[in-house]
């Protein structure tokens, strides 16, 4: 296989995932390996959950053989702001990554309040925090550790609304 076939070949599985993931129902996909065929089976469960104070949140969790590999969700805030994150998880169901990215307002003085970006990333080793960073229109920011604890604290909330039929990541983290 030469080089330039590769980011096809990588693109062509990561579309197999993605197919696989938006199915509303379990759904059982064969993939072959070096040793024969592996059966798996890729579920997705989709939320809501509404809190008329603080936020409006819609996420969808994907397992692949029980365990979760991700999380999307989409909240909105009373004030209009909205953020999307996203959960990845290692293949023993442990998080990987999370990233958040945000619209804020900041007002300053008697100007007229401006729209920022903000990003999040926190990257894990285990259960364990590996590294994390943050920007808040391109300028990079210290990630404060209240900001990881409200991500993982709402990852928890996530799982802790889905059917229990599926593994759901430790809650002990």
């Amino acid at each position: 296989m030469s080089s330039k076939s590769l980011p096809i070949v990588l693109f062509a599985g990561a579309a197999t995932l993605a197919v696989a993931a938006c199915v509303d129902k379990p759904a059982a996909t064969r993939a072959g390996g070096a040793s024969g065929s592996v059966a798996t089976d890729t579920v997705k469960r989709q939320g809501r959950w509404s809190d008329s104070l603080t936020a409006e949140s819609d996420y969808t969790v994907a397992y692949v053989n029980g365990q979760p590999v991700v999380v999307e969700e989409r909240m909105v805030f009373p004030d209009g702001m909205r953020s999307a994150r996203t959960y990845l998880y290692d293949d023993g169901g442990a998080p990987a990554r999370i990233i958040e990215e945000r619209t804020l307002t900041a007002a300053s003085g008697n100007s007229t309040p401006t729209m920022l970006r903000a990003r999040i990333a926190v990257y894990f080793t285990g259960d364990r925090v590996d590294s994390s960073g943050k920007t808040v229109d391109n300028i990079e920011k210290t990630v404060q550790p209240y900001e990881i604890e409200n991500l993982r604290r709402h990852e928890r909330e996530i799982f802790a609304r889905l059917s229990t039929t599926s593994t759901a990541p430790r809650s002990d983290r």
